[in-house]
Protein backbone atom coordinates (compact mmCIF):
# COMPACT_ATOMS: atom_id res chain seq x y z
CA UNK A 1 0.00 0.00 0.00
CA UNK A 2 1.26 3.45 -0.87
CA UNK A 3 2.14 5.72 2.01
CA UNK A 4 0.16 8.96 2.41
CA UNK A 5 3.16 10.93 1.31
CA UNK A 6 3.56 9.01 -1.91
CA UNK A 7 -0.17 9.13 -2.50
CA UNK A 8 -0.14 12.90 -2.56
CA UNK A 9 3.00 13.01 -4.66
CA UNK A 10 1.27 10.85 -7.24
CA UNK A 11 -1.64 13.28 -7.37
CA UNK A 12 0.76 16.16 -7.83
CA UNK A 13 2.53 14.52 -10.75
CA UNK A 14 -0.73 14.07 -12.66
CA UNK A 15 -1.43 17.78 -12.63
CA UNK A 16 1.80 18.89 -14.31
CA UNK A 17 0.12 20.85 -17.13
CA UNK A 18 2.06 23.90 -18.36
CA UNK A 19 0.36 27.20 -17.51
CA UNK A 20 0.30 30.22 -19.79
CA UNK A 21 2.37 33.14 -18.58
CA UNK A 22 0.19 35.76 -20.30
CA UNK A 23 -3.41 34.46 -20.20
CA UNK A 24 -5.20 32.60 -17.46
CA UNK A 25 -6.98 29.33 -18.27
CA UNK A 26 -10.32 30.97 -17.43
CA UNK A 27 -10.02 33.11 -20.56
CA UNK A 28 -10.52 29.93 -22.56
CA UNK A 29 -14.10 29.91 -23.98
CA UNK A 30 -14.22 26.18 -23.18
CA UNK A 31 -13.68 26.82 -19.46
CA UNK A 32 -15.40 23.84 -17.76
CA UNK A 33 -16.32 25.94 -14.71
CA UNK A 34 -18.24 28.53 -16.71
CA UNK A 35 -21.99 27.79 -16.83
CA UNK A 36 -23.59 27.81 -20.25
CA UNK A 37 -25.18 31.07 -21.27
CA UNK A 38 -23.27 33.15 -18.69
CA UNK A 39 -21.00 35.79 -20.16
CA UNK A 40 -17.93 37.09 -18.47
CA UNK A 41 -17.93 40.74 -17.34
CA UNK A 42 -15.34 42.99 -18.91
CA UNK A 43 -14.16 44.43 -15.62
CA UNK A 44 -14.42 42.95 -12.13
CA UNK A 45 -12.31 45.49 -10.31
CA UNK A 46 -13.48 45.56 -6.71
CA UNK A 47 -14.66 48.67 -4.93
CA UNK A 48 -15.72 49.69 -1.48
CA UNK A 49 -12.38 49.07 0.20
CA UNK A 50 -12.34 45.26 -0.04
CA UNK A 51 -8.70 44.18 -0.01
CA UNK A 52 -8.98 40.42 0.50
CA UNK A 53 -6.85 40.60 3.63
CA UNK A 54 -9.31 38.40 5.53
CA UNK A 55 -8.15 35.36 3.55
CA UNK A 56 -4.86 35.37 5.46
CA UNK A 57 -6.58 35.30 8.87
CA UNK A 58 -8.49 32.01 8.71
CA UNK A 59 -6.71 30.35 11.63
CA UNK A 60 -5.25 32.50 14.45
CA UNK A 61 -3.06 29.60 15.62
CA UNK A 62 -1.64 28.67 12.24
CA UNK A 63 2.14 29.02 11.80
CA UNK A 64 3.00 32.61 11.01
CA UNK A 65 4.81 31.72 7.81
CA UNK A 66 4.69 28.72 5.49
CA UNK A 67 7.39 29.39 2.88
CA UNK A 68 7.94 27.53 -0.36
CA UNK A 69 10.98 25.85 1.17
CA UNK A 70 8.60 23.44 2.93
CA UNK A 71 8.41 21.50 -0.30
CA UNK A 72 4.64 21.11 -0.06
CA UNK A 73 3.12 21.18 -3.54
CA UNK A 74 -0.68 21.53 -3.55
CA UNK A 75 -1.16 21.11 -7.28
CA UNK A 76 -3.72 18.40 -6.57
CA UNK A 77 -6.09 21.14 -5.32
CA UNK A 78 -5.63 23.28 -8.45
CA UNK A 79 -6.88 20.76 -11.01
CA UNK A 80 -9.99 21.46 -13.07
CA UNK A 81 -11.45 18.01 -12.44
CA UNK A 82 -11.65 18.66 -8.67
CA UNK A 83 -14.34 21.31 -9.07
CA UNK A 84 -17.89 20.81 -10.29
CA UNK A 85 -19.73 23.17 -12.62
CA UNK A 86 -22.23 25.33 -10.77
CA UNK A 87 -25.64 26.35 -12.05
CA UNK A 88 -28.41 28.75 -11.03
CA UNK A 89 -31.17 26.73 -12.63
CA UNK A 90 -32.62 25.94 -9.18
CA UNK A 91 -32.69 29.61 -8.17
CA UNK A 92 -35.72 31.80 -8.98
CA UNK A 93 -34.97 34.05 -11.93
CA UNK A 94 -35.49 37.24 -9.91
CA UNK A 95 -32.79 36.20 -7.43
CA UNK A 96 -30.16 35.25 -9.97
CA UNK A 97 -26.96 37.26 -10.31
CA UNK A 98 -24.29 36.97 -12.95
CA UNK A 99 -21.35 34.71 -12.16
CA UNK A 100 -18.13 36.71 -11.97
CA UNK A 101 -15.22 35.31 -13.94
CA UNK A 102 -11.63 36.43 -14.41
CA UNK A 103 -9.77 38.25 -17.12
CA UNK A 104 -6.09 38.02 -17.97
CA UNK A 105 -5.48 41.57 -16.72
CA UNK A 106 -6.66 41.00 -13.16
CA UNK A 107 -4.37 40.60 -10.18
CA UNK A 108 -4.82 38.21 -7.30
CA UNK A 109 -5.52 41.05 -4.84
CA UNK A 110 -8.27 42.38 -7.09
CA UNK A 111 -9.90 38.95 -7.31
CA UNK A 112 -9.71 38.46 -3.55
CA UNK A 113 -11.31 41.87 -3.02
CA UNK A 114 -14.19 40.90 -5.29
CA UNK A 115 -14.56 37.58 -3.48
CA UNK A 116 -14.57 39.37 -0.12
CA UNK A 117 -17.34 41.65 -1.36
CA UNK A 118 -19.48 38.71 -2.47
CA UNK A 119 -19.09 37.10 0.95
CA UNK A 120 -19.98 40.34 2.70
CA UNK A 121 -23.15 40.68 0.62
CA UNK A 122 -24.21 37.06 1.10
CA UNK A 123 -23.78 35.84 -2.49
CA UNK A 124 -22.42 32.48 -1.39
CA UNK A 125 -23.00 30.57 -4.63
CA UNK A 126 -21.25 33.31 -6.60
CA UNK A 127 -18.42 33.28 -4.05
CA UNK A 128 -18.07 29.51 -4.40
CA UNK A 129 -17.82 29.88 -8.17
CA UNK A 130 -15.22 32.64 -7.97
CA UNK A 131 -13.16 30.67 -5.42
CA UNK A 132 -13.01 27.76 -7.86
CA UNK A 133 -12.02 29.97 -10.77
CA UNK A 134 -9.20 31.56 -8.78
CA UNK A 135 -7.92 28.16 -7.66
CA UNK A 136 -7.76 26.90 -11.24
CA UNK A 137 -6.21 30.07 -12.65
CA UNK A 138 -2.59 31.03 -13.17
CA UNK A 139 -2.87 33.57 -10.33
CA UNK A 140 -2.17 30.93 -7.69
CA UNK A 141 1.15 29.22 -7.14
CA UNK A 142 0.96 25.57 -6.15
CA UNK A 143 3.22 26.33 -3.15
CA UNK A 144 1.12 29.23 -1.83
CA UNK A 145 -0.15 27.02 0.98
CA UNK A 146 -2.09 29.50 3.10
CA UNK A 147 -3.95 31.08 0.19
CA UNK A 148 -4.87 27.76 -1.41
CA UNK A 149 -6.30 26.36 1.81
CA UNK A 150 -8.15 29.59 2.52
CA UNK A 151 -9.77 29.64 -0.92
CA UNK A 152 -10.55 25.93 -0.75
CA UNK A 153 -12.25 26.43 2.63
CA UNK A 154 -14.24 29.34 1.19
CA UNK A 155 -15.32 27.17 -1.73
CA UNK A 156 -16.54 24.30 0.48
CA UNK A 157 -18.19 26.52 3.09
CA UNK A 158 -20.04 28.58 0.48
CA UNK A 159 -21.25 25.47 -1.31
CA UNK A 160 -22.68 24.20 1.95
CA UNK A 161 -24.27 27.56 2.81
CA UNK A 162 -25.91 27.74 -0.63
CA UNK A 163 -27.45 24.28 -0.30
CA UNK A 164 -24.88 22.37 -2.37
CA UNK A 165 -23.56 20.14 0.41
CA UNK A 166 -23.29 17.06 -1.85
CA UNK A 167 -21.04 18.92 -4.29
CA UNK A 168 -18.93 20.20 -1.40
CA UNK A 169 -18.65 16.66 -0.04
CA UNK A 170 -17.38 15.35 -3.36
CA UNK A 171 -14.84 18.14 -3.74
CA UNK A 172 -13.58 17.69 -0.17
CA UNK A 173 -12.33 14.22 -1.11
CA UNK A 174 -9.48 15.91 -3.02
CA UNK A 175 -7.81 16.53 0.35
CA UNK A 176 -7.59 12.76 0.88
CA UNK A 177 -6.24 11.75 4.30
CA UNK A 178 -5.72 14.87 6.41
CA UNK A 179 -3.93 12.81 9.05
CA UNK A 180 -1.15 11.84 6.66
CA UNK A 181 2.40 13.01 7.25
CA UNK A 182 2.13 15.15 4.13
CA UNK A 183 0.10 17.70 6.06
CA UNK A 184 2.52 18.01 8.98
CA UNK A 185 5.73 19.97 9.37
CA UNK A 186 8.29 18.99 11.97
CA UNK A 187 8.82 22.53 13.19
CA UNK A 188 7.53 26.02 12.69
CA UNK A 189 9.36 27.80 9.85
CA UNK A 190 11.76 30.51 10.80
CA UNK A 191 13.69 28.48 13.36
CA UNK A 192 16.35 31.16 13.50
CA UNK A 193 13.89 33.39 15.35
CA UNK A 194 14.76 32.82 19.02
CA UNK A 195 11.45 34.18 20.30
CA UNK A 196 9.53 31.94 17.89
CA UNK A 197 11.55 28.93 18.99
CA UNK A 198 10.74 29.55 22.63
CA UNK A 199 7.06 30.01 21.90
CA UNK A 200 6.74 27.01 19.58
CA UNK A 201 9.40 24.36 20.19
CA UNK A 202 9.97 21.69 17.60
CA UNK A 203 6.91 19.48 17.32
CA UNK A 204 4.67 18.38 14.43
CA UNK A 205 2.36 21.17 13.26
CA UNK A 206 -0.55 20.71 10.89
CA UNK A 207 -0.45 23.07 7.92
CA UNK A 208 -4.21 22.95 7.20
CA UNK A 209 -6.24 25.70 8.95
CA UNK A 210 -8.40 24.39 11.77
CA UNK A 211 -11.75 25.53 10.28
CA UNK A 212 -10.99 23.61 7.07
CA UNK A 213 -10.01 20.48 9.00
CA UNK A 214 -13.25 20.51 10.99
CA UNK A 215 -15.38 21.16 7.90
CA UNK A 216 -13.56 18.48 5.89
CA UNK A 217 -14.24 15.82 8.53
CA UNK A 218 -17.99 16.18 8.07
CA UNK A 219 -17.93 16.64 4.30
CA UNK A 220 -15.61 13.69 3.67
CA UNK A 221 -17.83 11.42 5.76
CA UNK A 222 -20.68 12.39 3.43
CA UNK A 223 -18.57 12.16 0.29
CA UNK A 224 -17.25 8.69 1.12
CA UNK A 225 -20.64 7.54 2.42
CA UNK A 226 -19.15 6.55 5.78
CA UNK A 227 -20.67 8.26 8.81
CA UNK A 228 -18.29 6.46 11.16
CA UNK A 229 -15.42 8.11 9.33
CA UNK A 230 -16.77 11.45 10.53
CA UNK A 231 -16.94 10.30 14.16
CA UNK A 232 -13.40 8.94 13.97
CA UNK A 233 -12.12 12.11 12.36
CA UNK A 234 -13.61 14.30 15.10
CA UNK A 235 -12.06 12.11 17.81
CA UNK A 236 -8.71 12.22 16.02
CA UNK A 237 -8.48 15.99 15.85
CA UNK A 238 -9.94 16.12 19.36
CA UNK A 239 -6.95 14.14 20.63
CA UNK A 240 -4.68 16.65 18.91
CA UNK A 241 -6.55 19.57 20.49
CA UNK A 242 -6.22 17.99 23.94
CA UNK A 243 -2.51 17.46 23.36
CA UNK A 244 -2.10 21.13 22.44
CA UNK A 245 -3.92 22.21 25.60
CA UNK A 246 -1.47 20.19 27.70
CA UNK A 247 1.59 21.92 26.27
CA UNK A 248 3.26 23.91 29.07
CA UNK A 249 4.56 26.71 26.84
CA UNK A 250 1.17 27.90 25.55
CA UNK A 251 -0.04 31.40 26.31
CA UNK A 252 -3.37 31.78 28.10
CA UNK A 253 -4.99 33.10 24.91
CA UNK A 254 -3.85 30.12 22.87
CA UNK A 255 -4.92 27.66 25.55
CA UNK A 256 -8.40 29.20 25.69
CA UNK A 257 -8.74 28.91 21.93
CA UNK A 258 -7.84 25.21 22.06
CA UNK A 259 -10.30 24.67 24.91
CA UNK A 260 -13.07 26.29 22.88
CA UNK A 261 -12.15 24.09 19.92
CA UNK A 262 -12.26 20.95 22.04
CA UNK A 263 -15.65 21.91 23.45
CA UNK A 264 -16.95 22.58 19.95
CA UNK A 265 -15.74 19.16 18.78
CA UNK A 266 -17.70 17.52 21.60
CA UNK A 267 -20.93 19.13 20.41
CA UNK A 268 -20.17 18.24 16.79
CA UNK A 269 -19.55 14.61 17.76
CA UNK A 270 -22.96 14.39 19.44
CA UNK A 271 -24.58 15.97 16.40
CA UNK A 272 -22.87 13.42 14.14
CA UNK A 273 -24.16 10.58 16.33
CA UNK A 274 -27.69 11.98 16.07
CA UNK A 275 -27.38 12.14 12.28
CA UNK A 276 -26.31 8.48 12.37
CA UNK A 277 -29.43 7.64 14.37
CA UNK A 278 -27.46 6.40 17.38
CA UNK A 279 -29.43 8.32 20.01
CA UNK A 280 -28.19 6.16 22.89
CA UNK A 281 -24.56 6.98 22.15
CA UNK A 282 -25.51 10.62 21.62
CA UNK A 283 -27.18 10.75 25.04
CA UNK A 284 -24.17 9.19 26.77
CA UNK A 285 -21.82 11.59 25.03
CA UNK A 286 -23.94 14.59 25.98
CA UNK A 287 -23.99 13.58 29.64
CA UNK A 288 -20.18 13.31 29.61
CA UNK A 289 -19.67 16.78 28.08
CA UNK A 290 -18.62 19.48 30.51
CA UNK A 291 -20.34 22.86 30.25
CA UNK A 292 -18.67 24.59 33.17
CA UNK A 293 -17.48 28.13 32.71
CA UNK A 294 -19.02 31.28 31.26
CA UNK A 295 -19.68 29.88 27.75
CA UNK A 296 -23.46 30.15 27.63
CA UNK A 297 -23.56 29.24 23.94
CA UNK A 298 -22.14 25.78 24.67
CA UNK A 299 -24.76 25.25 27.37
CA UNK A 300 -27.56 26.20 25.01
CA UNK A 301 -26.21 23.98 22.24
CA UNK A 302 -26.08 21.07 24.67
CA UNK A 303 -29.63 21.77 25.89
CA UNK A 304 -30.93 21.93 22.31
CA UNK A 305 -29.34 18.57 21.51
CA UNK A 306 -30.98 17.04 24.59
CA UNK A 307 -34.32 18.36 23.37
CA UNK A 308 -33.60 16.97 19.92
CA UNK A 309 -33.12 13.43 21.23
CA UNK A 310 -36.08 13.75 23.59
CA UNK A 311 -34.26 13.87 26.93
CA UNK A 312 -36.23 16.79 28.36
CA UNK A 313 -35.23 16.20 31.99
CA UNK A 314 -31.54 16.39 31.12
CA UNK A 315 -32.15 19.59 29.15
CA UNK A 316 -33.85 21.16 32.19
CA UNK A 317 -30.87 20.36 34.42
CA UNK A 318 -28.47 22.41 32.30
CA UNK A 319 -29.98 25.80 33.11
CA UNK A 320 -31.94 24.85 36.21
CA UNK A 321 -33.48 27.89 37.84
CA UNK A 322 -30.86 30.38 36.75
CA UNK A 323 -31.77 33.76 35.29
CA UNK A 324 -29.24 33.64 32.48
CA UNK A 325 -30.17 35.03 29.08
CA UNK A 326 -29.98 31.56 27.61
CA UNK A 327 -32.59 30.44 30.11
CA UNK A 328 -34.99 33.02 28.63
CA UNK A 329 -34.61 31.42 25.22
CA UNK A 330 -34.65 27.90 26.59
CA UNK A 331 -37.95 28.14 28.51
CA UNK A 332 -40.21 28.70 25.46
CA UNK A 333 -38.27 26.04 23.55
CA UNK A 334 -38.97 23.65 26.40
CA UNK A 335 -42.66 24.52 26.25
CA UNK A 336 -42.68 23.76 22.54
CA UNK A 337 -40.91 20.44 23.11
CA UNK A 338 -43.59 19.47 25.62
CA UNK A 339 -46.42 20.54 23.31
CA UNK A 340 -47.50 23.55 25.41
CA UNK A 341 -47.76 25.95 22.46
CA UNK A 342 -50.12 28.46 24.14
CA UNK A 343 -47.61 28.94 26.95
CA UNK A 344 -44.78 29.15 24.43
CA UNK A 345 -46.56 32.01 22.61
CA UNK A 346 -46.75 33.96 25.86
CA UNK A 347 -43.10 33.26 26.67
CA UNK A 348 -41.87 34.26 23.20
CA UNK A 349 -43.95 37.44 23.38
CA UNK A 350 -42.51 38.28 26.80
CA UNK A 351 -39.01 37.71 25.50
CA UNK A 352 -39.60 40.10 22.59
CA UNK A 353 -40.94 42.79 24.92
CA UNK A 354 -38.33 42.54 27.65
CA UNK A 355 -35.10 41.84 25.76
CA UNK A 356 -33.51 44.54 23.55
CA UNK A 357 -33.69 43.90 19.85
CA UNK A 358 -30.73 41.95 18.53
CA UNK A 359 -29.70 39.50 15.81
CA UNK A 360 -31.95 36.80 17.32
CA UNK A 361 -35.12 38.90 17.23
CA UNK A 362 -36.22 37.56 13.85
CA UNK A 363 -35.76 33.94 14.99
CA UNK A 364 -37.71 34.58 18.19
CA UNK A 365 -40.55 36.17 16.20
CA UNK A 366 -40.57 33.26 13.78
CA UNK A 367 -40.76 30.76 16.65
CA UNK A 368 -43.73 32.65 18.10
CA UNK A 369 -45.42 32.56 14.69
CA UNK A 370 -44.95 28.80 14.52
CA UNK A 371 -46.53 28.39 17.93
CA UNK A 372 -49.47 30.49 16.75
CA UNK A 373 -49.73 28.23 13.73
CA UNK A 374 -49.82 25.12 15.92
CA UNK A 375 -52.62 26.64 18.00
CA UNK A 376 -54.73 27.40 14.91
CA UNK A 377 -54.13 31.16 14.79
CA UNK A 378 -53.08 31.08 11.16
CA UNK A 379 -53.73 34.72 10.27
CA UNK A 380 -51.65 36.00 13.20
CA UNK A 381 -48.79 33.70 12.24
CA UNK A 382 -48.95 34.94 8.66
CA UNK A 383 -48.89 38.59 9.72
CA UNK A 384 -45.78 38.10 11.86
CA UNK A 385 -43.88 36.24 9.17
CA UNK A 386 -44.83 38.75 6.48
CA UNK A 387 -43.81 41.66 8.70
CA UNK A 388 -40.34 40.12 9.06
CA UNK A 389 -40.00 39.80 5.29
CA UNK A 390 -41.18 43.37 4.73
CA UNK A 391 -38.66 44.46 7.34
CA UNK A 392 -35.80 42.85 5.43
CA UNK A 393 -35.20 40.16 8.07
CA UNK A 394 -35.88 37.03 6.04
CA UNK A 395 -33.82 33.85 6.16
CA UNK A 396 -34.19 30.36 4.72
CA UNK A 397 -36.30 28.82 7.48
CA UNK A 398 -38.62 31.82 7.68
CA UNK A 399 -39.23 31.83 3.94
CA UNK A 400 -39.98 28.11 3.95
CA UNK A 401 -42.42 28.48 6.85
CA UNK A 402 -44.20 31.44 5.25
CA UNK A 403 -44.53 29.47 2.01
CA UNK A 404 -46.10 26.67 4.05
CA UNK A 405 -48.55 29.15 5.59
CA UNK A 406 -49.49 30.33 2.09
CA UNK A 407 -50.25 26.75 1.12
CA UNK A 408 -52.50 26.39 4.16
CA UNK A 409 -54.23 29.71 3.54
CA UNK A 410 -55.08 29.36 -0.13
CA UNK A 411 -55.56 26.84 -2.91
CA UNK A 412 -53.72 29.27 -5.17
CA UNK A 413 -50.51 29.74 -3.24
CA UNK A 414 -48.38 30.04 -6.39
CA UNK A 415 -48.92 33.81 -6.88
CA UNK A 416 -48.33 34.41 -3.17
CA UNK A 417 -45.00 32.58 -3.36
CA UNK A 418 -44.05 34.47 -6.51
CA UNK A 419 -44.76 37.72 -4.70
CA UNK A 420 -42.61 36.50 -1.83
CA UNK A 421 -39.72 35.94 -4.23
CA UNK A 422 -40.05 39.52 -5.47
CA UNK A 423 -40.04 40.86 -1.92
CA UNK A 424 -36.94 38.89 -1.00
CA UNK A 425 -35.18 40.07 -4.15
CA UNK A 426 -35.62 43.68 -3.05
CA UNK A 427 -34.02 43.16 0.36
CA UNK A 428 -30.68 44.87 0.97
CA UNK A 429 -27.57 42.70 1.07
CA UNK A 430 -26.40 42.25 4.65
CA UNK A 431 -24.18 39.17 4.44
CA UNK A 432 -26.04 37.44 7.27
CA UNK A 433 -28.11 35.18 4.99
CA UNK A 434 -27.70 33.50 1.64
CA UNK A 435 -29.01 35.68 -1.21
CA UNK A 436 -28.74 32.90 -3.80
CA UNK A 437 -31.77 31.08 -2.41
CA UNK A 438 -32.98 27.97 -4.24
CA UNK A 439 -36.57 27.22 -5.28
CA UNK A 440 -36.83 24.75 -2.41
CA UNK A 441 -36.79 27.60 0.12
CA UNK A 442 -39.96 28.95 -1.47
CA UNK A 443 -41.45 25.48 -2.01
CA UNK A 444 -41.61 26.19 -5.75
Amino acid sequence: MDSPESKHNRNISRSSRPRSSTKGPLDDPNDPLRPEGISQPENTTHAGGYTGASFTELDPLAPDDLPQTLGKDLSFLLRYDVYHSLSQVDIPHTLRSEFIGLTSEESLSSCLGTLERLLTEGHFLLAAYLSGTILTSSLISSTDIKMIFSLFYTRLACLELSGNTIIAAQESKALEDLSSTFYYVDQVPGASDTENEQKHPNHPRHIVPWPLRVLAVRLQSIGFGDSRRGIGGLYEIGIEARREIMRPNLSSVERNIWKERLSDLGIRTVNALIEMGDLSAARRSLHSLETSGPCETTKLRKALLFLLIGDIDAAKEIFGGSDETGNGIFNPLLSMAEGRYDEAVTEWQSLLENVPKGPDTAIVSQNMALCLLYTGRLNEARQILESLVHGGQSFGGLIFNLSTVYELCSDKSGPLKAGLVDLVAKEPATGHTNLDRPNADFKL
